[in-house]
């Protein structure tokens, strides 16, 4: 299912045998979630979904949502120093060959730190809580029916009529609601209309499908006395205590229909969490007003039907008033959905547990409708003459060498390469999607070219697939299913600002910025963030005279100077000015973009690297004699018989964190809410998520020159 679903929290008893599970965990000392998650058979980001401010850490006496689905826990070892798998086994009383059972990945070793499954624990008989212990808490139940695999044989095309429902649509065709919406994505969005054209599975005969009927006799085991608070509604108390309104009617027979305030009614007794504790920051709760639809919900609030949906995923159902959403709160400008801290440093390879095969598909503009292949001079006129397609050729190379790497780790990929041929190119793309099964892609890579890969996800979007920009910069018009690799230039400028920021008490901070209309927003912005900053005054032509930059630099402090410019004159005069003064003047030099003009010839590196020149990147930018020790580039060498360039190596980074992330997940949504940042040859990555849709990755390097031209990652 290629949907990622979001949960705020779920608690519950023993449900029937298709029916999703819950218990409540209390945090142990020591402990972490990706040790609890093993104890009962789960993932971290399946505890992640159901309890979010875990994300920000546990700690001892927390209570926690754990997902289960068969009851079972399991005792827990976290390797140490001198562990084998031999001897483990012999403490815990089991056999080597069940710890691999256990753990299926430590047949490809152990390691220092990592946490292994070493038996099953006695199950213990659940006892219900108290809800007077636990005022001002909330549940919330959702379930998800688990229906037997069944093989699609064929699609029906059902046109919908004047006041037809989803529900009755599935009854006519013997298939459940979910169903229908998994093989038409918009509906989990978006009401059926009439005259809608929808795609109906027919499944193999023979197989039967189990509803799981769900009564509320096998669902209820204990009851408690719930007191009508302001506010209330008969909905939302449904919704907290995992049961339908029908079903809390049928618990309260003589109920007073005017659900008066301080009204006692019985309900489930169940484990509570408050909504406080699972609001983040710049959300809040909103009540449904009688007939409020999607469309009007969505407009007011200016957000898209998709992302109100992510972040609340039970309403793919439908509004209903008195129903309690969460939504963005008012003035809140592109807040996200979720965006977690750069610093931390996680490694897929070590978690990988899904190893479904994986289809994906790379679309990149190789024009090959253009090449004679057959004929080498021409091969090598047209390269020279087309850039697009020497990089798409290196990207390439670099998929190639990930797919690879990846298959080692025991990941299965089914490789689709398709031909995008130009920019700009909107007839051949669609053709290209059409007449190929893109929805059952785990995700797209590429093309290249903004104009096209926002074709690409716009088309894809009603599958969910998600579509990968490997290369460019700009900003999308952010479809959901939009994944930008490249942090933008607004992201490269604030990680330069941000430092200077965080360090900036004593410091001379100078501004020496090029005239011209495409310098005035970093100006501004630059103004803004250091008001005290001394300005250099420039001349016309962009030359920096050595009386103006002798009035803004001072002895006795360090003066931090911001070069903004892409005219290589101006740098080339600037920065000996800068470098002459150093040696009576503590000078450090920044810039928010370096672009070609500071690779120019005419610039001299040895003046940047004794200024410890500070910029952001993207990438790291390896030596040669450094980067040639990486496995990657020695098995690259000995594929290609060359060295890779910078779109080669950026080719198997942004596969390969693909290829892991969907090892380590259900799908790349689920992925891209790992608290951390994934770092391979020359690139990271942590993605966050915007509410108005579309992720993005803001894991980018701050470089720095050393002496003797060295360049340092400094954060």
């Amino acid at each position: 299912m290629k949907k990622i679903l979001f949960f705020c929290a779920f608690f519950c008893f023993m449900f029937t045998t298709y029916a999703q599970q819950y218990k409540s965990h209390k945090v142990a000392k020591g402990e972490n979630v990706f040790r609890i998650a093993k104890r009962y058979n789960t993932t971290s980001e399946a505890i992640y979904r159901i309890n979010p401010t875990a994300k920000d850490g546990i700690k001892e006496g927390q209570i926690l949502a754990i997902p289960v689905t068969n009851d079972q826990e399991f005792k827990t070892h976290v390797v140490g120093e001198g562990d084998t798998v031999y001897n483990i086994a012999k403490r815990y009383g089991i056999t080597t060959a069940e710890v691999y059972i256990y753990n299926p990945e430590a047949r490809n070793g152990i390691n220092l730190g990592e946490i292994l499954k070493v038996g099953k624990l006695a199950k213990e008989v659940a006892t219900a809580i108290d809800a007077k212990d636990h005022q001002g808490k909330l549940a919330v139940l959702d379930s998800l029916k688990a229906v037997p695999e069944r093989k699609i044989v064929s699609f029906k095309t059902h046109k919908v009529q004047r006041k037809e429902t989803l529900y009755g649509i599935a009854n006519a065709y013997d298939v459940t609601v979910d169903e229908i919406k998994k093989h038409n994505k918009r509906l989990y969005s978006e009401e059926i209309r009439k005259r809608d054209k929808l795609r109906i599975p027919v499944y193999e005969t023979g197989v039967a499908i189990s509803t799981a009927k769900d009564s509320i006799s096998a669902r209820v085991s204990t009851t408690t006395k719930y007191t009508i608070q302001p506010k209330d509604t008969k909905f939302g108390i449904a919704r907290k205590h995992g049961i339908t309104i029908s079903e809390l009617e049928r618990l309260n027979p003589t109920m007073n229909p005017d659900f008066p305030i301080g009204m006692q009614i019985v309900v489930p007794s169940t484990v509570f969490v408050g909504y406080e504790e699972l609001l983040e920051s710049g959300f809040e709760l909103y009540e449904i007003k009688p007939k409020e639809t999607m469309f009007s919900l969505v407009r007011r609030l200016d957000i898209s039907s998709d992302s109100l949906l992510a972040i609340n995923p039970y309403i793919k159902d439908g509004l209903k008033a008195g129903m309690v959403i969460t939504i963005p709160k008012s003035k809140v400008k592109d807040s996200l959905a979720f965006d977690f801290a750069e610093g931390k440093s996680i490694n897929l390879e070590r978690k990988l547990y899904n190893f479904t095969p994986k289809k994906v598909a790379v679309m990149l503009p190789f024009s090959l409708d253009s090449l004679n292949m057959e004929q080498r001079q021409d091969t090598e006129d047209f390269l020279r003459a087309k850039r697009g397609a020497r990089v798409a050729l290196d990207f390439y190379s670099g998929v190639l060498v990930a797919v690879d790497s990846a298959k080692e780790k025991g990941i299965t990929i089914e490789l689709d390469v398709f031909d995008t041929k130009m920019n700009n190119n909107p007839v051949h793309l669609k053709k290209i999607i059409r007449d190929n099964n893109f929805n059952e892609m785990n995700a797209v890579i590429g093309p290249l070219y903004q104009a096209n890969v926002e074709l690409v996800a716009q088309e894809l979007k009603q599958y969910d697939v998600p579509v990968f920009s490997p290369i460019s910069k700009k900003e999308s018009k952010l479809y959901g299913n939009f994944f930008q690799t490249r942090p933008s230039d607004i992201m490269l400028q604030e990680k330069v600002i941000s430092y200077v920021q965080n360090d900036s008490t004593d410091k001379n901070i100078i501004l020496v910025i090029q005239e011209g209309k495409r310098f005035e927003a970093v100006k501004e912005k630059l103004i803004k963030a250091f008001p005290q900053a001394k300005i250099a005054k420039i001349q016309e032509g962009n030359f920096l005279l050595r009386p103006d930059l002798e009035k803004v630099l001072v002895e006795g402090k360090p003066n931090w100077v911001f070069l903004e410019s892409d005219d290589i004159a101006m740098i080339s005069n600037v920065t000996p000015l800068l470098n002459a003064k150093a040696e009576s003047h503590d000078v450090t030099l920044f810039t928010t973009d370096k672009n070609n003009a500071f690779e120019n010839d005419s610039v001299n590196n040895m003046h940047l690297s004794n200024l410890h020149l500070h910029f952001p990147s993207i990438d790291k930018e390896y030596e040669d004699s450094s980067i040639s020790r990486i496995p990657f580039v020695e098995r690259y060498k000995k594929k290609y018989g060359v060295a890779p360039n910078k779109y080669a190596v950026r080719g198997y980074d942004i596969t390969y964190d693909i290829l892991m992330r969907l090892g380590t997940a259900d799908n790349v949504y689920q992925a891209a809410t790992y608290e951390g940042t994934t770092e391979y040859i020359e690139n990271k990555f942590n993605y966050a998520k915007k509410v108005s849709g579309g992720y993005y990755n803001k894991a980018l390097y701050l470089i720095r020159f050393d002496e003797n031209l060295k360049l340092t990652a400094v954060d």
